[in-house]
């Protein structure tokens, strides 16, 4: 990616909650995670982490992921 004058870079913060879907593996889970957060074009993930998981009533799991963008 190109390099960005630091007094033009916007960093955003970025709170989602993910349903972990079952077909997804533990193995698998860094690339889903990193697809679903990618979805906007304009917006460049820099960092991200997995910092909650509960499993709802109806025993789906979700993910709470928090993470840093340059937009």
């Amino acid at each position: 990616s190109p390099v960005r004058s630091v007094s033009k870079v916007k960093l955003l913060r970025l709170q989602r909650q993910l349903i972990w879907p079952e077909h997804v593996s533990t193995i698998e889970l860094r690339a889903w995670v990193r697809a679903e957060l990618a979805s906007d074009p304009d917006v460049e993930l820099l960092r991200w982490a997995i910092t909650g998981l509960t499993t709802a009533a109806d025993g789906a799991r979700c993910l709470q992921v928090e993470g840093v963008c340059i937009g």
